[in-house]
């Protein structure tokens, strides 16, 4: 079992020796392991990533993410001095779909480190969100006024388009030659947001349309994150 362990030992420290980065017609795929955010973007987890080498300094690159993710809240509101009321609310952000183009130029590092800069677009796309409010006492709470306990509110937001500019740095550090771990970070220069209408009801009955929305953002220093990756 010794020797067994001992020969992986140097097989690994052999090929990390060898490990070189890719070269022109090259690619690489990996997974991030955090979210990463752009002022009003959110960035689901895993994420996938694909690069095409051009030459050893510039690369295109694409990311891409779908998920979904929903929230239960409970809580208790205290309204009157003295009467109390037990409400649920329930978040989901529908589906949203995130995808970035962009372009990388790579510096000359060392055989096994690759640091990099470059820019990249944002575009989002999303919708079917929904917010449910349940009121399990009754009273006044929120989007209740005096109703029977039981009852519930919900809205449903309309469809979200997202557009942005975001420049970044990062590294790409070459286990062996065919994996690789890395880390990044950037500035968003740019990210607009529009929603649009939604609707939104009491118990079932009549719906009420809400208005459209969006919101612009300049300047906003972006998450980091770890990635995992492999080239072929």
């Amino acid at each position: 079992m010794k020797k067994l362990i001992l020969s992986l030992a140097f097989v690994a420290a052999g090929a990390g020796a060898f490990a070189q980065k890719p070269a022109g017609g090259d690619k690489t795929a990996e997974v991030s392991f955090t979210g990463f955010g752009l002022n009003s973007f959110n960035y689901t987890t895993p994420e996938l990533r694909f690069r095409y080498f051009m030459s050893e300094k510039m690369a295109l690159r694409l990311r891409l993410s779908l998920g979904s993710t929903s929230v239960t809240n409970k809580e208790n509101v205290v309204t009157g001095g003295t009467t109390t009321i037990e409400v649920e609310q329930k978040i989901s952000n529908g589906f949203m779909l995130n995808f970035t183009p962009g372009i990388e130029m790579h510096f000359e590092g060392t055989a096994k480190l690759s640091p990099y800069y470059g820019a990249q677009l944002n575009i989002g796309l999303g919708g079917g969100g929904t917010t449910e409010y349940t009121n399990a006492t009754g009273g006044t709470s929120g989007a209740f006024t005096g109703v029977a306990a039981g009852n519930k509110a919900s809205t449903t937001m309309g469809s979200v388009f997202g557009f942005g500019l975001s420049t970044f740095m990062g590294a790409d550090y070459y286990i062996t030659d065919a994996i690789f771990v890395g880390g990044e970070f950037g500035l968003g220069l740019f990210a607009m947001t529009s929603t649009g209408e939604g609707e939104s009801s009491v118990n079932g009955g009549p719906t009420t349309k809400t208005g459209t929305a969006s919101s612009t953002d300049i300047l906003g220093v972006t998450s980091g994150n770890v990635r995992l990756g492999f080239k072929f």
